[in-house]
């Protein structure tokens, strides 16, 4: 199985797949991460070019990914580039890599950037309904990102509805681990980013689905688990 995750920035891939990634993987499934905002330019305590690069890889290599796709699309300026060009960016490595999953954005986040990925990512991924040559998507997925999914408080729209658990207890700590490769991105308790608050996430999901500690998703469609 391939499953291509596909995220606005660095760091996405990991808060929001990073537990369940490392168990797929254990599985044998392969796990790709495409990036369409290889190089956040816009984001606070960035560090260099090469030093933002290794963390992305570090923090991939932690999870058993594979290496990370990187796009060059504008940090927080993907909504002056037109939605045909991030579907066609998308679609290139969906025709590559022929996935089976799909798990991307909700696509009702405070972060502007999660919105437009997932539109263009839910569109993309129908191309082997127009393309004979891709096989079907078995599933698609959004997640949830820590300090910017549950900040949708747009209630004229659906917010986050999680309906798929995955039990993270045993990879929890590699997914702290993986978000640590990347400088200046957590932050001290009590904010989102901080390790405690991605564990007592963990925790709430689990009681959620009868894990003690799971990440959780909401399921767009699904043909086989």
């Amino acid at each position: 199985m391939l499953r291509l995750v596909v995220v606005a920035h660095p760091d996405d891939e990991v808060l929001g797949f990073g537990g369940s990634g490392v168990n797929y993987s254990k599985n044998g499934d392969k796990i790709q991460p495409l990036i369409l905002c290889g190089d956040v330019n816009a984001r606070s305590l960035r560090p260099s070019n090469k030093e933002l690069i290794k963390d992305i890889y570090d923090a991939s290599e932690v999870l058993g990914f594979e290496k990370p796709i990187l796009g060059s699309f504008p940090n927080l300026k993907m909504n002056i580039i037109p939605h045909l060009e991030i579907v066609q960016f998308i679609e290139k490595y969906i025709i590559e890599f022929m996935p089976d999953f799909i798990y991307t954005h909700h696509p009702n986040d405070l972060n502007d950037d999660h919105q437009i990925v997932s539109r263009a990512c839910i569109a993309a991924s129908r191309i082997f309904q127009r393309r004979n040559q891709n096989k079907r998507i078995k599933g698609l997925y959004y997640m949830e990102i820590l300090s910017s999914t549950e900040w949708a408080l747009n209630n004229a729209q659906n917010n986050f509805t999680p309906n798929y658990f995955v039990d993270i207890e045993d990879s929890l700590e590699r997914k702290v681990k993986a978000l640590q490769s990347y400088k200046g991105v957590m932050r001290e308790s009590p904010h989102p980013r901080s390790s405690e608050a991605i564990r007592a996430l963990s925790i709430y999901r689990g009681c959620q689905s009868g894990y003690m500690h799971a990440e959780s998703f909401q399921m767009v469609y699904s043909t086989s688990l």
